[in-house]
């Protein structure tokens, strides 16, 4: 691994694996785009052992044949699986590490779509203004090149990042740009998170039956393309809005659904975020151990996968029920 802030060095021909003798022809080249991208394929539809076998396939022979662009690609996706897994710590370096080797080949794609995950780390960590300026030089990046697919999941990211600081009418701009690419381009994973993301807003505006609505959109979106990630995602949301109407026992048992979904995925985030919705349901049922048993384990959980700010917001729930807070 390329320390971060040190220039990337390839090893020499001779301590490569054998493909080396390839040289950098196009047909390796493909073939080392097209294996990342199968393993891009299995990622967005929450198969993360599957992709991450593909990534590092696809990097191993990009370091064998020394195809600089190929690597930074795969380390970057190398990274989302970490990311995904929960080690955050190793996932920033990965980043940073695909960064320089994706200065090295002028991909400025790359390097916006690596400002991007940049910019989801420091929204897990809470640090909302970096997370913000890593959008804004991802979505410049996009921009510059014209790649409005690229710039919908930016934006897409950033509206979250508004309703997340209350910031609304933001919000609803991004995610509605965002929108409009998805559906020109027919592009229904992105149609998919948008839809949820709007939903997760709404329900934070109390406008149920809106949120219900986009929620049920997101979910048939997720189901039609077999994505687990976001079917589960969708299933949290869907236990939320139950959960506001007082339907607990459907609240919980959706929310065991979106566990079962989520173990293929593995999302540590996910899964300590499902944790923390189980103990408030519990909580507005007076069920107050059980809802403090819950927030423990979310709590241990995300302070795993260093979200910092969901973290606090279970160590606050267990003060309130006189649980136990480590």
């Amino acid at each position: 691994m390329v320390h971060r802030g040190h220039p990337a060095e390839l090893p020499p021909a001779d301590k490569r694996d054998p493909l080396a003798k390839l040289g950098e022809s196009r047909d390796v080249r493909l073939l080392i785009t097209t294996i990342r991208r199968r393993g891009n394929e299995h990622l967005h539809r929450g198969e993360t052992a599957a992709a991450a076998a593909l990534y590092e396939q696809s990097l191993a022979i990009a370091w064998a044949v020394g195809y600089v662009a190929g690597i930074a690609h795969a380390l970057n996706c190398k990274a989302s699986v970490v990311h995904r897994r929960g080690d955050h710590e190793e996932a920033e370096q990965l980043y940073n590490d695909a960064a320089i080797f994706a200065e090295q080949a002028k991909e400025q794609r790359l390097i916006g779509m690596v400002q991007q995950n940049l910019g989801i780390l420091a929204s897990v960590r809470g640090d909302w203004d970096a997370a913000l300026a890593s959008y804004r030089l991802s979505l410049a990046a996009f921009d510059a090149e014209h790649d409005a697919v690229a710039a919908s999941w930016v934006l897409n990211n950033m509206g979250k990042l508004h309703g997340d600081r209350g910031e609304t009418a933001l919000a609803e701009q991004c995610f509605s740009r965002a929108a409009g690419i998805a559906r020109e381009r027919q592009d229904l994973l992105v149609e998919s998170v948008v839809e949820q993301n709007r939903a997760e807003l709404l329900l934070m505006q109390r406008q149920l039956d809106e949120a219900t609505a986009a929620c049920t959109r997101a979910f048939a979106l997720a189901h039609e393309r077999g994505d687990r990630l976001r079917i589960a995602e969708t299933l949290k949301l869907r236990a939320k809005l139950e959960r506001e109407r007082g339907e607990y026992d459907q609240a919980l048992a959706t929310l065991e659904d979106a566990r079962r979904a989520t173990t293929a995925t593995e999302d540590a985030l996910l899964a300590a975020e499902l944790l923390c919705e189980i103990g408030e349901v519990w909580r507005r049922r007076g069920e107050r151990v059980r809802a403090g048993a819950m927030w423990t384990e979310a709590l241990a959980a995300f302070e795993r996968v260093g979200a910092g700010s969901a973290a606090t917001d279970a160590r606050q729930k267990l003060r309130s029920v006189g649980g136990a807070s480590v």
